[in-house]
């Protein structure tokens, strides 16, 4: 009997010693490593939106989460689109933002999801995911017109 119980502490111990050790590691983890990305379009204030529309290009930034943490030297972010011919991307050298050229063919009412993908050093995959719909270009800004006499 006292074998048994022997036996119970050291199997509880194991499993306390396994825990501490999860929890080392974490403490561990370097501050900068990626969790995800929040993903959104370049614009705001005094700066105008660019449509997800055809002929245009619209530029995205992913923000790393959490705050503060970014990516380790060498090894940058990638970005992917689920519609390659409707919305294809590209990323710049640091991985962070990703231009969508949507081609003048492109299909109105098409949707896409961009999605950016990191790989930190412990081999754990941070990923942000934004939906998108493509609109029809908007009318292009009045730049002139000319008044005829019709009476």
């Amino acid at each position: 009997m006292q074998d048994e119980i022997l036996l119970g502490i050291l199997q509880s111990l194991r499993k306390i010693v396994s825990l501490l050790s999860d929890i080392l590691k974490q403490l561990k983890r370097p501050h900068h490593w990626i969790e995800g990305f929040l993903i959104s379009k370049q614009g705001g204030f005094n700066v105008a939106l660019v449509p997800v529309a055809p002929g245009f290009s619209p530029v995205y930034t992913a923000t790393p989460i959490p705050a503060g943490a970014f990516p380790a030297p060498g090894n940058v972010p990638t970005w992917t689109s689920s519609d390659t011919t409707n919305a294809p991307v590209t990323a710049d050298s640091t991985g962070l933002i990703g231009t969508v050229a949507i081609p003048t063919t492109a299909t109105v009412g098409a949707g896409f999801v961009l999605t950016v993908s990191y790989t930190n050093a412990d081999g754990t995959v941070a990923t942000g995911s934004l939906s998108q719909t493509i609109v029809a270009a908007p009318s292009p800004d009045i730049t002139g017109f000319t008044i005829t006499q019709t009476a």
